[in-house]
């Protein structure tokens, strides 16, 4: 069973893309996944 992501780190990831990087560039930088730092946007 997989661990969910702490929320420190889902605050950090979508500021980090709102400050003008881009998703996959926030996974890149946090070490997550793409589909997960581009999921995390869309919500």
């Amino acid at each position: 069973m997989t661990q969910s992501y702490s929320l420190d780190l889902r605050v950090r990831v979508v500021a980090f893309v709102e400050a003008g990087h881009s998703c996959r560039a926030a996974a890149r930088h946090f070490r997550v996944s793409d589909s997960f730092a581009i999921k995390l946007l869309q919500r």
